[in-house]
């Protein structure tokens, strides 16, 4: 549920961005851009981010877990944690496939601009 709620927020971002960017869109539509690569660019420039954020998120989870053993006592029972790479895989994954879903109705938007309208 989460998930599909931060996909609707991701998709409301990027029809504002679309809106924002669309005569950047329509002039390189206008130049011969084609819409496969118009929607390619908006799809991945959110996959990118989506990536470079899960990236960054697994390493200091990963930094995290590290450093608990020096934060517990000398004498502790408990035995440090194992960094969990199954559960940050998943995590990254999930990020991408929704940032993938998010992206698709703005890219979907952007191609159906028309370049007659970088004119006025």
């Amino acid at each position: 549920m989460l998930l599909s709620v931060s996909a609707i927020g991701m998709i409301n971002i990027g029809l504002a961005g679309i809106e924002q960017r669309s005569h950047e869109l329509l002039i390189r539509r206008a130049l011969g851009a084609t819409r496969a690569s118009i929607a390619i660019q908006v799809i991945g420039s959110s996959v990118l981010l989506s990536l470079i954020i899960a990236f960054a998120a697994v390493l200091i989870s990963a930094v995290l877990v590290w450093a608990i053993p020096w934060m517990m006592p000398a004498d502790s029972p408990l035995e440090p944690p194992a960094y969990p790479y199954t559960a940050a895989m998943i995590a990254a994954c999930a990020s991408i496939v929704t940032s993938l879903v998010g992206s698709l109705a703005p890219a979907i938007k952007a191609i159906r601009l028309q370049p007659a309208l970088a004119l006025r």
